[in-house]
């Protein structure tokens, strides 16, 4: 059996190469001699070539931050493109802050069938972290008294 040494250095030659698949394989057989630098090199090229979920588990794996200001603009581009089951998936991803979640909402509410998922959303992301809303009586309306 070949040592781990080994399957880091052809690993290496292998992104190096553009052989995402077999860097990604050898450098999990072996991950814990692989160097951050080699860890964020694969991750670079899985996030361009789209492979989302490959590159967060990437990240996890070699304990690299995920690109987080990367994601947001991606996740910002597609949602200006309507692609707004990708730039769910990459807010979601990248712990977007309360105004992407709102920008996403707005665009969730202008299509009828997923008015369901702009409140789901909403409750998820928005209202836990702007914490409960206060209760306000509606205007023009008298508080009702029991009488005996």
């Amino acid at each position: 059996m070949a040592s781990k040494e080994a399957d880091v250095l052809v690993g290496r030659r292998c992104l190096a190469k553009g052989y995402i698949n077999q860097a990604l394989e050898l450098f999990t057989r072996s991950a814990d001699l692989v160097e951050a630098e080699d860890w964020e090199a694969l991750r670079e090229q899985l996030f361009s070539g789209g492979r989302l979920r490959e590159m967060v588990q990437v990240c996890a794996l070699g304990r690299i931050p995920i690109p987080r200001e990367e994601l947001l603009a991606r996740a910002d581009r597609a949602l200006v493109a309507k692609d707004v089951d990708l730039a769910l998936d990459l807010y979601e991803l990248a712990d977007a802050d309360g105004e992407r979640w709102e920008r996403a909402v707005d665009v969730l509410i202008a299509v009828p069938e997923r008015k369901r998922q702009a409140v789901m959303i909403a409750d998820r992301y928005l209202v836990k972290r702007a914490g409960p809303m206060p209760i306000r009586p509606r205007a023009g309306t008298a508080n009702i008294r029991a009488v005996k």
